[in-house]
């Protein structure tokens, strides 16, 4: 996107279904008009309770009418309150039904792990229930804080699911998977209280560990002067309500802000490969060789100044310590400045300057990259299909660039 207009390009593959078989196909509809100048793109899953996101974008639409809306964020809120509560699109029996099937596959999930724990060498879990729980409190630490250790709390929507309100849904059910899935150590009160926990915070928790959808809104509202889009992850029905989290807000061209900005979801190694000048898999090993060089050198350096091994040892665990990550450190920020100068800068200027077709024809060329290396490697990746694109403006409003026959 730039301060003109907003571009999306989409492959078609999609995985349909939240069990443990999903269906992947290649005829998707990805990129959905909710209004003349908002689109909704959807990546990843494809469906709620087996209804395609096409088919609810289209009732939507049809609910909406000819409504337009102040902004890109009014829209989406009022596309999630048209699922929330949709009996007439999600029965409550079919959403108790995908619940059970996913709890059913966490349990099972947690119960390889867990058997998998004991065959460790050095194991101490002495029995099944010990290795359960012990694999059944990595997970629900998993849900309860995120990578950096900050402790998550509910997706804003479901705050007022209180855990009273979701044991008395689904009591009974976890009660029955519990009963079926871990027999005798099953009776117990911790392990059945954990798995309580455990399926409240699956529920609830921002993780998404559930098979999920990435949904992008973009375009223009009314009120808004430079195209915008927001970013959402969305996955199952809770109590009648999609479980979902805001990603962030970009707005493009406002105050101190950005002239043009690229965004890829999903899968998109080749396209970090092109607008980086390097794919992000040999970066990494690139940052993990130049670290194994150091230490080398660093032994090497030694054992010519006539250090002895002994001596070596404390003065090499000294530098591992700070002298050779800072060193990496620099070589990390010294690749990111040359990639910035001589690839995503000079991208990103282009991009600014680009008129509404230029900017399409560079989103399907992108995601055109990364269906080629698929294709050339023969490599079941999700990705494939044939690829459509949408170029919204203010002038023209949504206009399809390229679109499936």
């Amino acid at each position: 996107m730039n301060r003109q207009a907003v571009a999306l390009a989409a492959d078609s593959a999609v995985t349909y279904g939240g069990g443990p078989e999903p269906v992947v196909t290649l005829e998707a509809e990805k990129i959905l008009p909710l209004t003349g100048s908002i689109a909704l793109m959807v990546y990843s899953r494809g469906d709620v309770l087996g209804r395609s996101w096409s088919n609810i974008a289209h009732a939507f639409s049809k609910a909406h009418g000819q409504s337009e809306f102040t902004s890109v964020s009014e829209c989406a809120r009022a596309f999630f309150s048209f699922v929330d509560q949709n009996r007439k699109l999600f029965p409550e029996a079919e959403e108790r039904a995908e619940f059970e099937e996913l709890m059913r596959l966490a349990v099972l999930t947690v119960l390889n792990h867990a058997r998998a724990m004991r065959s460790y060498p050095g194991s101490t879990h002495t029995g099944d229930e010990e290795a359960f729980l012990a694999a059944l409190d990595l997970y629900r630490a998993h849900l309860a804080r995120d990578e950096a250790g900050t402790d998550r709390h509910s997706v804003e929507v479901l705050e007022a699911l209180t855990r009273e309100r979701f044991y008395d849904l689904y009591r009974d059910l976890l009660d029955a998977i519990i009963a079926q899935s871990l027999g005798e150590f099953g009776r117990s009160g911790e392990v059945r209280e954990k798995l309580f926990d455990f399926a409240y915070m699956l529920a609830t928790m921002p993780a998404f560990l559930e098979p999920y959808a990435g949904m992008v809104f973009a375009g223009f509202g009314d009120d808004d002067v430079f195209p915008v889009y927001e970013h959402f992850y969305a996955s199952i029905l809770v109590d009648g309500i999609l479980k979902r989290a805001h990603d962030e807000t970009t707005r493009v061209g406002v105050e101190e802000g950005p002239n043009a900005f690229v965004r890829t979801f999903a899968q998109a190694d080749m396209t970090h490969a092109f607008l980086r000048g390097v794919h992000p898999a040999m970066f990494d090993m690139m940052i993990a060789m130049n670290l194994m060089t150091n230490e080398a050198a660093a032994e090497k350096a030694l054992a010519e100044a006539g250090i002895t091994p002994q001596a070596a040892g404390p003065i090499l665990e000294r530098m591992q310590a700070t002298t050779l990550p800072q060193l990496t450190m620099e070589f990390i920020r010294g690749s990111q400045t040359f990639s910035q100068d001589e690839f995503i800068g000079p991208f990103i200027s282009v991009v600014a300057a680009s008129g509404k077709r230029q900017l399409a024809e560079t989103a399907k060329a992108l995601v055109e990259l990364n269906i080629l290396k698929s294709d050339l490697q023969l490599a079941q990746t999700g990705v494939g299909g044939d690829v459509d694109a949408i170029m919204i403006s203010h002038t023209a409003g949504l206009e399809w660039y390229a679109r499936k026959s």
